[in-house]
C-alpha cells in the first residue's frame, strides 16, 4: 500500500507540473491579441502599395504583405516569441544564414539587423527580457518603401521601420 500510494503522489506531482507548465506558455490568443497591436502606420510606411489586413497565422504568427499580393512572396512576416528561455529565435537556430547582424543604435541595445544583399534586411530582431519579435521581408521586395542613400543607409533606415512593429508589440505584452 505504502509503494501504490508513493506512484500515485509522484503520478500527481508529474500531471501538476505539466498542468503548470502548459499553463505559462502563452497560447493563440496571447499572440493574436500581440499581432493585432501593431499599429496600421508601422505597417503602410512599409510599401509603396496599399496593405491588406493582417494575416494571423500560417508561416509566422502574423504577416502584412500588399493587397492583391502574398505574405510568402511579398510580404513582410512576423514571428514572436514569449518566454523563450533559451533564446532560440534571437539566435536563429536551426535557421538559413542571414548575412552579417549589425546592432541597432539608438532602438535598444537588444535590436539587430542582419544584411544580405540588396537594399534592404532579410531579417531585424528585437529582444526585451525573455521576449523576442523577428520581422522579416520575404520575396523580392520591389513592393517595399526602401530608403534614399548607400545601400547601408537604406537598410538601416529600413530596419528602424521594421522595429518600429516590434515597439508595438513589446507595448501590448507589458500591458
Amino acid at each position: 500500500m505504502p509503494a501504490a500510494r508513493l506512484v500515485l503522489v509522484a503520478l500527481t506531482v508529474g500531471l501538476l507540473g505539466a498542468g503548470a507548465a502548459s499553463a505559462s506558455s502563452p497560447g493563440d490568443a496571447v499572440y493574436r491579441k500581440l499581432c493585432r497591436s501593431i499599429q496600421a502606420r508601422h505597417v503602410r510606411v512599409l510599401f509603396t502599395t496599399a496593405v491588406a489586413p493582417i494575416q494571423l497565422g500560417g508561416s509566422s504568427d502574423c504577416a502584412f504583405y500588399p493587397r492583391g499580393g502574398q505574405a510568402l512572396l511579398d510580404g513582410v512576416r512576423v514571428f514572436l516569441r514569449v518566454d523563450d528561455g533559451d533564446k532560440t529565435l534571437w539566435n536563429h537556430s536551426g535557421d538559413r544564414p542571414y548575412g552579417r547582424f549589425r546592432p541597432l543604435a539608438g532602438v535598444g541595445d537588444h535590436a539587430k539587423w542582419g544584411y544580405e544583399s540588396g537594399r534592404l534586411p532579410s531579417v531585424a530582431d528585437a529582444r526585451r527580457g525573455t521576449f523576442t519579435c523577428t520581422v522579416m521581408p520575404s520575396g523580392s521586395g520591389s513592393t517595399y518603401a526602401g530608403g534614399a542613400g548607400p545601400p547601408l543607409a537604406a537598410a538601416r533606415a529600413y530596419a528602424v521601420r521594421l522595429l518600429a512593429l516590434c515597439a508595438d508589440v513589446f507595448a501590448a505584452y507589458r500591458q
